[in-house]
């Protein structure tokens, strides 16, 4: 540090070959990373572009699990298919689609009962009447099962159109018991024909008998009771359910049902054409392709006898693709969105090699400078914090070592003048002493003179010495205050009073508030001295013969106390530093103002020992004001 200080002392040219030997290396070193952060660019960004691709293809072997672990999902049986004969069937429906929509089996009758059966038919739509119609019916009721069924159904027909019958319920009864299997020359099952029946115009209305009967028709349909295409299937779906208003969930899922198939039929060329591309077979696990019409993905899985099928919304792969990819990409720097593809539009980003219709755009995650540079920045962050350092370090041993001058130079004057201020009491009262011992001195009232003077030159070494020894017990962290709960005016008086009895009262004007007692809770001793020093103070740096101000009051939970003079007041700049030790204005000199430069430090000190504060406020030539401040004690 002194070797330092001598730096400073011989001028800046020392201090900027100081700067350089610290300064230039680092300047070297920074342009030596900058060359090295272009390699280190084209390098991360080369490793990014890798990693991508293997996320890529990590995503591509998650996704092939999760189709996998889907295939046998009970949840999503219900869209479930197989692909036969260049047939889409769904077994659980004993729906099947294809182009032409055959029926799978014709309704074959001997030639007597087909005869019987037209004969029949001819009657009731011959004659207006429908008894003759109603008989001719009846008697084929015992005959072919199939013509019975038949019957049964045309009966129904009949009573519903004749107004107030009530034979309708007992021929919906027969139905219902007997002709759950059977179906109608065209195809249509008996009970679905019935259920049409009662929902026409015809209908008996919505009696108990008749919903609890169109609710069996829907779940006998929706359980796949009936062998259908797919056409017959959602026909019959979609005139059923609006009649139904008492089973919400099973109407809901019969239409969505019913959508499915409508939207699967439009898709039957593309599915049958990629069930019959045989590369695939065997080769992989399944083969994707996304259908845009559909908006879903279609999966087909191998089989021995058949491939089996199944559709995926094509948001649920998207959802499923990105939360897997979020994953993926946790730890990196970038962050991943999936889109699907139909095809149709360019693609926008890298293709996942097992689902080509899923297209990956990679972007970089929203950081902040540092972490977003951390990695490729790593060089050049450290030379910044080594300029940085090199800089701050500088500065801060300018500023020590300005600092340790400073204060050597304030203890320097601090020992002289407490040298000087104790020399000049000592030197007064050994004058005393030397008059008093000659016996020279002979008058009562000029010894008494003589002993008051050696009095107050005592009384003043004592209290700079006290001064001195509380302000190093401060300093130490050795001082005990006792706290008692004070009134600040009756202090205030004592230290006015005993500067009147110096002899500066015709100086001293007192201002206190005494509407009421001003609290504190405080040390008496140390508080008085706190007050003793501003009046002090105030008395030593304003002109002979000037006013010194004493007031207090209260206010926000606090009591003050303040000392205005009319010196020369305080210089701005001298104004943060007049509480530090041993500091003293440069006026203080030029006017020949005694003081050891530790009266206000002390002061300030002993007020944050009481949670206080002392506060200047001055104007050059108008002089200063000193308040002190502390918190309002109980009464």
């Amino acid at each position: 540090m002194r070797h330092l200080g001598r730096i400073m002392d011989r001028g800046p040219r020392r201090i900027a070959l100081l700067g350089a030997i610290v300064l230039l290396p680092a300047a070297a070193l920074g342009l030596l990373a900058f060359r090295a952060f272009r390699g280190e660019q084209v390098r991360d960004e080369y490793q990014r572009r890798e990693r991508q691709q293997q996320i890529l293809r990590l995503l591509g072997s998650d996704l092939t699990n999760w189709i996998l672990s889907r295939r046998e999902d009970a949840a999503g049986n219900r869209f479930a298919f197989e692909v036969r004969q260049n047939r889409i069937l769904l077994p659980h429906l004993k729906v099947y689609l294809s182009t032409d929509h055959q029926r799978e089996a014709a309704i074959r009758l001997s030639a007597r009962d087909s005869t019987l059966w037209r004969e029949a038919e001819s009657i009731e739509f011959r004659d207006s009447e429908t008894t003759a119609a109603v008989n001719s019916y009846r008697t084929l009721l015992s005959g072919n099962p199939t013509i019975s069924s038949w019957s049964r159904l045309a009966l129904l027909r009949l009573s519903l159109r004749r107004a107030g019958s009530a034979d309708a319920a007992v021929w919906l009864g027969e139905i219902q018991a007997k002709d759950q299997a059977a179906v109608t020359e065209s195809g249509t099952p008996i009970w679905v024909a019935a259920a049409l029946l009662l929902i026409g115009r015809h209908g008996l209305g919505s009696t108990q008998e008749n919903v609890e009967f169109l609710t069996s028709t829907l779940s006998q349909l929706a359980s796949g009771r009936w062998h259908l295409n797919a056409a017959q299937w959602i026909y019959y779906a979609r005139e059923i359910c609006p009649a139904l208003n008492s089973t919400p969930d099973l109407r809901s899922g019969t239409l969505a049902t019913a959508e499915f198939l409508e939207s699967l039929a439009g898709a039957v060329h593309e599915v049958v054409a990629l069930d019959q591309s045989l590369e695939w077979h065997g080769a992989q696990p399944f083969v994707a392709r996304y259908i845009p019409g559909l908006h879903s993905v279609l999966v087909l899985f191998p089989g021995q006898e058949r491939n089996t099928g199944r559709l995926l919304a094509g948001d649920e792969m998207v959802r499923e693709s990105e939360a897997r990819l979020d994953a993926l990409t946790a730890a990196e720097d970038f962050e991943g969105r999936i889109r699907i593809s139909g095809g149709d539009t360019q693609p926008t980003g890298l293709s996942l090699p097992a689902f080509p219709f899923l297209q990956t755009s990679f972007i970089q995650k929203e950081q902040t400078l540092w972490r977003s540079h951390k990695r490729r920045y790593a060089i050049f962050y450290a030379t910044a914090l080594l300029l940085l350092s090199a800089g701050a370090g500088l500065v801060f041993t300018y500023r020590a070592v300005v600092r340790e001058i400073g204060l050597s130079r304030m203890k320097t004057d601090f020992v002289s003048s407490v040298s000087h201020e104790f020399r000049t009491p000592l030197a007064a009262i050994e004058a005393l002493l030397e008059r008093l011992e000659s016996g020279k001195v002979k008058d009562e009232q000029m010894l008494h003179r003589y002993y008051l003077a050696s009095r107050r030159e005592v009384q003043r070494l004592t209290g700079m010495v006290t001064q001195l020894l509380d302000f190093a017990r401060l300093e130490e962290g050795r001082a005990q205050l006792s706290l008692e709960t004070l009134d600040l005016n009756r202090l205030a008086e004592e230290a006015i009073q005993s500067f009147r009895n110096l002899g500066f009262g015709a100086r001293l004007t007192d201002a206190l508030n005494r509407e009421g007692p001003l609290t504190i809770s405080a040390d008496k001793d140390a508080a008085y001295q706190c007050i003793h020093n501003l009046i002090d103070n105030a008395l030593k740096y304003s002109p002979d013969g000037s006013q010194v101000t004493i007031g207090s009051g209260r206010r926000d939970r606090e009591v003050f106390l303040q000392v205005s003079d009319h010196g020369p007041g305080i210089a701005p700049q001298d104004q943060p530093l007049v509480f530090e030790q041993f500091y003293r204005a440069g006026s203080a000199g030029a006017r020949g103002v005694r003081g050891t430069g530790i009266g206000l430090a002390l002061v300030k000190r002993l007020m944050r020992a009481h949670g206080g504060a002392v506060t200047l406020e001055s104007l050059m030539g108008e002089g200063s004001t000193f308040q002190l401040t502390f918190p309002e004690g109980k009464a």
